[in-house]
């Protein structure tokens, strides 16, 4: 398998502060970690939150306010590794108007990690902070190694590596930064599931052994337990847990949901998920309560920017491809050629095409040939435009895998 936001050398390793919840009258207040102020602390949720409500501007202001509280009151540089995070994450999503802007996004980076390792290393911070520090440097350096794979694929595997030993270290030394485990599960899960030679090498020069089965724990106690990386555990839970497993696709199911409930109005949650069931469970996809599940979520979407407003075109065509009557009502709006998801419609066509195959069972042998035929056009015309357009190639690379394990 293929899986987004992993790159085909399987050298990706990332690290990112998400989103948690306030806790209830039941459950304990956090225990923050050493250095991290309670102003600080609740700042930092507040970013990530707006930020994975796709509310990039208020996200960006709030990571403002962080960073001038930090300077007035020489705090470790968290807001930093945030306001590196957040423009990480749009560039691999392709969540920019323009390449004009992904481009500038991009430019933001490497003096954003420069000014946190700076600190990191130069300031004086008390020597109970150690752990702290040593997490974020291994956040940021391993999420930069996600960004420059293709353009510096030796320095990504350095960094990568060398981020993975920082954070398995402090699994013995600090056991209640939870956080790490996503950095550790990511990196167990994408290199089990690249090709041998890689583990191989892995093992033969780094002493390192892969396992699906250990990431996807790593990840588990992360979505479970972490302070800040709750909501970043999930996301890739999505991506490793394995659609054809019936209890991996069900505790994909109960994830999905538990990000819907969390971001209420925000249209990639419901993509996200009839994205998967296209794909996968065509059964349960083309199913007239899935559209009805879906119309009734759109008029409460939160279309502010052009990302919300991609996303609920994007489960408009969903819809039109469940119950094609309604595409007058809903209007989705046509991709341009190059566009980041343009290959959607033809995918969406030819994940209907497999569905009539695969529930029609009294066709003529003749009227079945012409429907495969059609389904493999629309198949290959999907890759077609997929490969052409504008998108991320992690991302591509997830759709790839859409197209080559959904779609047979």
């Amino acid at each position: 398998m293929t899986f987004f936001r992993i790159a085909a050398c399987g050298m990706i390793f990332a690290i990112l502060f998400f989103p948690v919840s306030g806790f209830t009258a039941q459950e304990q207040p956090d225990i923050l970690y050493p250095g991290i102020s309670a102003q600080q602390h609740a700042l930092a949720r507040e970013v990530m939150h707006e930020f994975f409500a796709q509310h990039w501007l208020r996200a960006g202001g709030l990571a403002r306010d962080m960073r001038n509280l930090e300077q007035s009151d020489s705090l470790l540089p968290l807001s930093d590794m945030l306001r590196f995070a957040m423009p990480a994450w749009r560039i691999i999503n392709s969540e920019f108007d323009s390449r004009g802007q992904g481009d500038s996004l991009f430019r933001e980076l490497e003096p954003l990690r420069r000014d946190c390792l700076w600190i990191l290393h130069h300031r004086h911070f008390a020597d109970s902070t150690l752990p702290t520090r040593m997490f974020l440097e291994a956040g940021i350096n391993g999420f930069n190694a996600t960004l420059i794979i293709r353009s510096n694929p030796l320095a990504s595997l350095t960094q990568g590596l060398r981020s993975f030993r920082t954070l398995d270290s402090l699994r013995a030394i600090a056991p209640q930064i939870k956080d790490l485990y996503l950095g550790l599960g990511l990196f167990q899960c994408a290199l089990a599931n690249e090709p041998g030679i890689i583990g191989f090498a892995l093992h033969l020069f780094g002493g390192l052994h892969v396992s699906l089965d250990s990431g996807l724990a790593y990840l588990r106690i992360c979505s479970n337990e972490a302070l800040y990386t709750q909501v970043g555990a999930k996301e890739y839970l999505i991506q490793f847990l394995s659609p054809f497993n019936h209890n991996e696709a069900g505790e994909k199911q109960a994830v999905f949901r538990s990000l819907e409930q969390e971001f209420p109005g925000n249209p990639y949650y419901v993509f996200q998920e009839i994205d998967e069931q296209m794909a996968f469970h065509r059964e349960s996809a083309f199913e007239k309560s899935t559209c009805d599940w879906a119309l009734a979520q759109i008029a409460g979407f939160d279309t502010s920017n052009s990302t919300t407003k991609l996303y609920a075109n994007c489960v408009k065509w969903q819809c039109t491809a469940i119950d094609t009557s309604l595409a007058a009502t809903l209007g989705p709006r046509p991709f341009g050629d190059r566009e980041c998801l343009s290959f959607y419609p033809v995918f969406l066509e030819a994940a209907k095409a497999r569905y009539v195959i695969d529930s029609d069972s009294k066709q003529t042998v003749g009227k079945r040939r012409n429907a495969i035929r059609s389904y493999h056009e629309l198949r290959n015309r999907a890759y077609v435009v997929l490969r052409r357009s504008e998108i991320n190639p992690m991302l591509r690379e997830y759709y790839l895998w859409h197209l080559d394990d959904g779609l047979p």
